[in-house]
C-alpha cells in the first residue's frame, strides 16, 4: 500500500509558512493488512488541510483560518485591565478591526467566547470570562450590521490553549475569541 503525498509550502508573511498536504492513491484503513479491493484502487484525494495562523498588528491579536472558518483571538491583556471586564482605551479600535474582518467575510453569525487562566476560583473565572465576552459583544454590535447574529459565552479556564504553569501560558489563555465563517 503506497500513497503519494504532495506537500506544498508557501510563505504567507510575517515569517509564517502555510503547508498543504494532499495524499493521492489507494485508500485503506490505517494498519490494514488486507490487499486492496477493486474499489480501493481508485485514486482519490484523501485530505487537504489548510490552516493559516497570523499575528495581526501586535501579539495581542491572532487570526486562524481553516477552510471557511475564521477565529480571531484578542488577548485579554490588550482589551482589559487585570481581573476586569472593563474595556481599555485601545480595545474599541481592535474590536472594530475584527468587525471589519467579519463584514468582509460576509458572515451572518459570530460566536464570542471569553476565556481565562486557572488562577483564582473556577467560578470567578467563568463569571469574568462571560462578562468579558459580553463587553466585546456590545462593541461588536455597534460595528456590525443588525443582521449579524452575535452570541456570547464564557468558558473560564475550561479551554486552555497553553500551559497554565507559567505566566507566558496563562497570558495566552486569557483571551476573547470571535469565530465566524466566510459567506455564512
Amino acid at each position: 500500500m503506497s500513497n503519494l503525498v504532495h506537500r506544498q509550502r508557501t510563505l504567507v508573511g510575517l515569517g509564517l509558512v502555510l503547508t498543504t498536504s494532499v495524499a493521492v492513491g489507494p485508500v485503506h484503513a490505517a494498519g490494514a493488512d488486507s490487499a486492496p479491493t477493486g474499489s480501493d484502487t481508485t485514486h482519490r484525494v484523501v485530505s487537504v488541510v489548510q490552516k493559516i495562523s497570523t499575528v495581526i498588528g501586535s501579539s495581542g491579536v491572532r487570526r486562524e483560518e481553516t477552510g471557511d472558518r475564521v477565529e480571531v483571538a484578542l488577548s485579554a491583556g490588550v482589551l482589559f485591565g487585570k481581573d476586569s471586564a472593563r474595556l481599555s482605551a485601545s480595545a474599541e479600535r481592535r474590536i472594530a478591526e475584527a468587525a471589519r474582518s467579519i463584514r468582509e467575510a460576509g458572515s451572518s453569525a459570530v460566536a464570542v467566547a471569553g476565556h481565562t487562566d486557572d488562577l483564582g476560583s473556577a467560578a470567578h473565572g467563568l463569571t469574568l470570562s462571560k462578562q468579558r465576552a459580553d463587553a466585546v459583544t456590545r462593541v461588536l454590535q455597534r460595528h456590525l450590521p443588525n443582521k449579524v447574529r452575535l452570541s456570547a459565552r464564557g468558558y473560564g479556564e475550561a479551554r486552555p490553549v497553553a500551559d497554565n504553569r507559567d505566566e507566558a501560558g496563562r497570558k495566552q489563555n486569557r483571551r476573547v475569541t470571535l469565530t465566524f465563517h466566510h459567506g455564512r
